[in-house]
């Protein structure tokens, strides 16, 4: 199945050999079960909902995993 990004971006292939990246993100507890990342200039929240102790006023953490998978 053919890409939807363009050849200019990616090349015309995958690079061949290992790929190895580490990313590192700031972790906070502010309260309950609220929490705050923060990587390079963005900053982001994630929260749980009431019946697992949070307040649901935020994306749960599981959210970000399935989103980064997507993207």
């Amino acid at each position: 199945m053919p890409s939807d990004i363009p050849q200019s971006i990616v090349g015309k292939e995958l690079p061949k050999g290992k790929f190895q990246s580490t990313v590192s993100v700031q972790c906070e507890h502010i309260e309950k079960m609220l929490h705050k990342g923060t990587r390079d200039k963005f900053t982001f929240y994630s929260d749980e909902p009431p019946r697992l102790g949070g307040d649901d006023n935020f994306p749960s953490p599981l959210t970000y995993i399935a989103g980064g998978i997507g993207f």
